[in-house]
């Protein structure tokens, strides 16, 4: 799966990107408003990925996808689209580095992923995440026109805000 905007490039996470990874799930807002893996070594986030791509592959197009700056190649970001046991419809996530922020990066991939999960998967809607001190998540999630529709713990010991996306 490739997709593609005037500025970025998404497709499926590989482990040899575990540098990048573990600076990512090193950063503290990643820690904060996402959370910790407690990864301590680009090693253990390569073992983490390989995991994580293996259990992507049976999912049918659902996983972790990275976020790449079109014109560099760079790195920024990450996407995903997963189903959660306890959630109905397909949610979608993102995080990026600081050099990915304030640039309206994360409006544009989750747009392109919003298009993505319509084309293939054919649902009526999908569902983002956010902790509640999240502000900043949550704004990108009304201008992409997503509704908070409820509080939830969907992950063991923290209530998450649901937000959900009707195509």
């Amino acid at each position: 799966m490739l997709l593609e905007s005037e500025r970025l490039t998404i497709e499926e996470a590989k482990t040899s990107e575990a540098p990048f990874y573990f600076e990512l799930f090193n950063d503290p807002d990643w820690k904060r408003y996402i959370n910790d893996k407690g990864l301590k070594t680009i090693e253990e986030t390569r073992m983490y990925l390989e995991d994580i791509l293996s259990k992507n592959k049976k999912l049918n197009g659902l996983g972790f996808f990275s976020v790449r700056l079109k014109s560099s190649n760079e790195l920024i970001g990450v996407t995903t689209a997963l189903q959660r046991d306890t959630l109905a419809y397909i949610d979608i996530g993102y995080g990026f580095l600081p050099k990915g922020r304030g640039r309206g990066f994360a409006y544009e991939a989750t747009s392109l992923m919003l298009s993505y999960i319509q084309n293939k998967f054919k649902q009526e809607k999908v569902y983002a995440l956010t902790v509640p001190e999240n502000i900043r998540s949550q704004k990108l999630l009304k201008k992409l026109d997503f509704k908070f529709v409820a509080k939830k713990e969907v992950f063991k010991g923290e209530e998450d805000y649901i937000f959900e996306y009707i195509f």
